[in-house]
């Protein structure tokens, strides 16, 4: 059953009111509609609790990818919010390319500055690439979807994930009434907190191409290229469709362990 509490910001939106939520708080697309899942013959299952892939008929479920970044991912990450992107389907391709850049300049480790954040200690020079796509079809012909996210945004919801992880949405707090660009039951009156578009930043995240699979392939770095190409739309010119292109650059593996992981 869709749920109708907003799941993440959505720009130009209200911000999620998180009052007595205890712990981490995690920002994430909405769920799925179940319909969705089947098309193809993938399961409906998002996080197969099966971690032995050689394991031959014990379980049929499809792995599918999620993206991290944020409280429990991040040992500096201040806040206990947490951003989390997941994948309808899996990539078809990954493409990962890794070069040496001998004119770089790389101070050696007796030369460098650990007081100055603006010195990477490596050359950026591995990036791997992937595209991704996202369908809200069902949200928006599903009746019992009208006021939730998915319902009423479609597959904006998900490109709001990636703007949230990559800290192109922030919070202004504003006492502007709404107006008519927001449904009535996402509306309020009086201050509000309001989601903003910024520029994009570099936010450390992490990559499991299948959740829970201890042979998926797995990347720590920060997204460094993002496109999106919306397909098709309804007859409202909300978006159900989209494909979305990120070229991410891998860091050295350097990050705490969070709920996440890939064991079991």
């Amino acid at each position: 059953m869709a749920s109708k509490l907003p799941t993440e910001p959505i720009s130009g939106g209200q911000y999620p009111v998180l009052k007595g939520k205890a712990g981490n708080v995690v920002f994430e697309n909405p769920p799925f509609h179940p319909n969705i899942l089947n098309v193809g013959g993938a399961n409906r299952a998002t996080q197969p609790a099966r971690t032995d892939d050689y394991n031959v008929g014990t379980s049929k479920s499809f792995h599918r990818g999620v993206m991290v970044a944020g409280a429990g991912i991040n040992a500096s990450w201040p806040g206990n919010i947490t951003f989390r992107i997941n994948f309808l389907y899996n990539p078809s391709t990954i493409q990962e390319s890794r070069s040496v850049d001998v004119t770089s300049g790389v101070l050696p480790n007796w030369a460098r500055n650990p007081d100055d954040p603006g010195q990477y200690n490596t050359p950026l020079q591995s990036v791997i690439n992937f595209s991704l796509l996202f369908d809200r079809t069902y949200e928006l012909w599903d009746q019992s979807y009208r006021e939730t996210l998915a319902g009423v945004f479609g597959a904006r919801v998900d490109v709001e994930a990636f703007y949230n992880l990559m800290g192109v949405n922030a919070l202004v707090s504003e006492t502007t009434p709404q107006h008519g660009t927001i449904p009535a039951p996402l509306q309020t009156s009086g201050r509000v907190g309001t989601v903003v578009q910024g520029p994009m930043q570099m936010v450390p995240a992490r990559i499991y191409f299948g959740q829970n699979s201890t042979g998926a392939l797995n990347y720590y770095g920060y997204i460094s290229t993002f496109d999106v190409t919306y397909t098709h739309f309804n007859s409202m010119m909300t978006p159900s469709r989209c494909a979305i292109n990120v070229g991410f650059t891998i860091l050295p593996n350097n990050y705490t362990a969070g709920t996440a992981g890939n064991s079991g």
